[in-house]
This record gives C-alpha cells, sequence and structure tokens, in this order.
C-alpha cells in the first residue's frame, strides 16, 4: 500500500466516525471576479518577478519552493501557466517547466499560499482558505496574461482544481486539471461535503502521507504530511467551482486528466462537473491516462514518479502545444 492509500483509508474512517451536518467553514466565499486587463509583456515580468522577489526575501521559505518564471525575452504564441498540487511546492513542476521553455513557452509556476516552508512538519495548512486559494489562481492568471498570445494553465490535485476555477471564471484558452482534488477517492460528493464540513468543526490534527516512514517521505521539498482541516478546505474550494457551474463556462478549452489507476482523489466527481459544463454548451474533454503501473496520484514529480518525464509529460505537451484533447 503507498502512501495515498494510506492516506485514503485513514480519511475514509475519519469521515465515516464524524458525518454529522454542521455549519461550512474554510475562510470567506470566493466570488467569481470579472477578467483582470491584458498587461504588457514587460509588465507581466514585472509582476512575477516582484512576486519571486518577495519569497525569495522570506528566510522561512525553502529555496525550492521559490516561484519560477522562464521567458524568451519577448511575448510568446504560448504562456503556459503550472499549478503545483497539495503539500508540494513548485518544484514539483520544474522539469516539465523548462520542457515547456526548451520548446518556445514563456512559463510561470507560482507558489500555492502556505507551501513551501522550511519547516516540513508546520501546521499552517490548516488556517488555508478558499479566499487564499482564489486569490492565488486570480493573481497568477493576470501575472501572466502578458506572456503569450495564448495562456494554459496545467495543475495537479490542487493545482488541478485552480485549473478548473480559471476554466469556470476567466477566459483562458485553456485549462488542463490534472487529477483535480475535488473530493477524496471511493467519496461522493453530496456525502463529502457533509463529512468534510464536519470535520472542520473539530479540532485539526495531522496525518502522514505514509506513516511507515513519517517525516521522512519524499520529497523533501514537500511536506509529509498535512493538517485535517486543510483537506476539508481544499474540497470546500471545489464546491465553489461547482456552485458557479451553472452557466457556460468563460475558459474556451478545458481538458480533464483522470489517471485510471488513481489512488486519492474521486474521478467521477470532476466527471460530474464537466458534465455540468458541457450541458451548458462548453465542448469539455477528458483524457484518461493508462499505462502508469501501480495505483498513484502524483503523476508529475520526477523524484517520485521518474516515469512520467516519458509516460505524461509528452501527453501534457501535446495537449496544450499540440491542440489535442
Amino acid at each position: 500500500m503507498n502512501r495515498r492509500e494510506f492516506a485514503t483509508t485513514a480519511v475514509g474512517v475519519t469521515l465515516a466516525a464524524g458525518m454529522v451536518e454542521s455549519c461550512s467553514g474554510g475562510g470567506a466565499p470566493v466570488d467569481l471576479p470579472s477578467p483582470p486587463p491584458a498587461l504588457s509583456y514587460d509588465a507581466s515580468v514585472a509582476a512575477i518577478r516582484a512576486v519571486i522577489a518577495r519569497d525569495a526575501a522570506d528566510a522561512t521559505l525553502e529555496r525550492a519552493a521559490l516561484p519560477r518564471l522562464y521567458e524568451h525575452g519577448s511575448a510568446a504564441d504560448n504562456a503556459v501557466i503550472l499549478f503545483h498540487g497539495f503539500t508540494n511546492c513548485p518544484q514539483q513542476f520544474d522539469l516539465l517547466a523548462q520542457q515547456f521553455a526548451a520548446r518556445g513557452c514563456n512559463v510561470y509556476v507560482p507558489r500555492i499560499p502556505r507551501h513551501g516552508l522550511k519547516d516540513r512538519l508546520t501546521t499552517t495548512l490548516a488556517d488555508l482558505t478558499i479566499r487564499e486559494l482564489g486569490e492565488c489562481v486570480l493573481e497568477a492568471f493576470a501575472n501572466a496574461r502578458g506572456l503569450g498570445k495564448r495562456v494554459s494553465a496545467v495543475g495537479l490535485s490542487l493545482g488541478g482544481s485552480m485549473a478548473l476555477w480559471l476554466a469556470q471564471a476567466m477566459p483562458i484558452d485553456l485549462a488542463v486539471a490534472v487529477s483535480p482534488f475535488l473530493m477524496p477517492i471511493g467519496i461522493p460528493r453530496g456525502v463529502g461535503t457533509v463529512a468534510m464540513h464536519a470535520l472542520y468543526t473539530v479540532p485539526s490534527f495531522y496525518m502522514w502521507w505514509d506513516p511507515r516512514v513519517e517525516e521522512k517521505c519524499l520529497p523533501l521539498y514537500a511536506y509529509p504530511g498535512f493538517p485535517t482541516h486543510s483537506l476539508a478546505t481544499v474540497t470546500f474550494f471545489g464546491d465553489k467551482i461547482f456552485q458557479y457551474s451553472n452557466g457556460k463556462p468563460l475558459g474556451k478549452r478545458c481538458i480533464l486528466v483522470t489517471n485510471a489507476n488513481e489512488s486519492a482523489v474521486n474521478n467521477s466527481v470532476s466527471r460530474g462537473l464537466l458534465a455540468q459544463w458541457n450541458a451548458e454548451g462548453a465542448g469539455y474533454s477528458e483524457v484518461v491516462l493508462t499505462g502508469l503501473g501501480p495505483p498513484r496520484h502524483d503523476i508529475i514529480d520526477p523524484t517520485t514518479f521518474p516515469q512520467g518525464k516519458k509516460l505524461v509529460y509528452p501527453r501534457l505537451e501535446e495537449m496544450v502545444l499540440g491542440g489535442t484533447g
């Protein structure tokens, strides 16, 4: 059993034991903003460099967690935003970012709030809010718009949910959501939403991704576990996307990428969102990845899944640059 399966089992037991109705938590609601004005290339670069400088000046952050900008000195045909996963950091997407850059793209890899601290056992994620997540997505899109004629976003897990948020709320050219974390595996959305609200009403406690190795869990630039309140908040963020899905989304194209051997998230919940959008005429699609080996969730990080460089990266590059999907 891998670390995602350990976590999924533990979360399932926790939710089954505490499933009662409660009020919502996770911070103030996220309202869909108007699309920000497009910046010039120079203004986009300056804005992103300011974000990177701000994080670089923060001595509490791991250097591997700093945001990344790979740019070619002028607006490219394609600008790509890469959103990392829950408890990971920008280093997770660095190799893929470099590969997109090698193909002529300008690439921005932002850091999600409260991620990437040197203290890997921090519990700061317990205070993560859906407003912080929404503002992070909006800032990344606003800052990256001037980097290319077309803007695409690719995200994994929580980052996949962020890509879905952009598909709903912003006129992005393409959103690629890889295994978005809308609900843990095996938990239906209706039951899970009630259960997550219940989980948020009790004191937050820490869970290891893999109890066998605890803090030795790889990669060392990611957190080896998470506070339970943060897990609930991630699903609350997904709920906001559902709440605004009764209308045609603004994103021009969206591809839901699922792993046929997923170990952590409920793919059927993501498919339900896609179906709602398509009922409104969105015309979005799904790509199911097969042949990735034993059950797993993180199919991006080369530290823990080096096979992704050959099995996943080329598929994502083709979706963004080859017009497939």
